[in-house]
């Protein structure tokens, strides 16, 4: 099956968030696990992506663990964005706490994490399946610069 994906940059302005959010930890793997397979399994599905489930083992992110960033509340981890050089990936939000502006918060402190270290240009990828997010970056300063059909 044939995957069209975008790659998007950030051209708005200047953020300031007021999150603090803390770096992934070896305790958090099994809510991070089970939010990160929640959130990708329909689009890993719909475009037949094997395994459904595919988050990474604990030893993997707890090696990435400084560019993983955990939001919580009250003690329950909700979400999660990564940040790996001048690319926001991952960005999860646990389904019972979507559609609250949660993702967009997210995605605004890792816009203004990498602006405070003058990482440019601020890029993401998406699967165009995922209109969701798609319509979260547009809406919050990216734009599409490339798509691409991936096998």
């Amino acid at each position: 099956m044939n995957i069209i994906a975008h790659t998007m940059e950030y051209q708005g302005e200047k953020i300031q968030s007021e999150l603090h959010l803390i770096n992934y930890k070896q305790e958090d793997y099994i809510e991070y696990k089970r939010i990160y397979e929640e959130c990708f399994f329909d689009m890993r599905t719909a475009l037949e992506l094997y395994p459904f489930n595919c988050c990474d083992n604990n030893e993997t992110l707890i090696e990435k663990a400084s560019n993983i960033f955990i939001m919580s509340i009250d003690g329950k981890l909700i979400g999660s964005v990564a940040i790996y050089g001048n690319e926001i990936d991952d960005l999860i939000v646990a389904k019972e706490y979507q559609n609250k502006g949660y993702g967009k918060k997210l995605l605004l402190f890792a816009i203004a994490k990498m602006q405070l270290t003058n990482m440019t240009p601020i890029l993401l990828h998406v699967a165009d399946w995922n209109q969701n997010a798609i319509n979260l970056y547009l809406n919050n300063g990216f734009s599409i610069i490339k798509t691409e059909t991936v096998n």
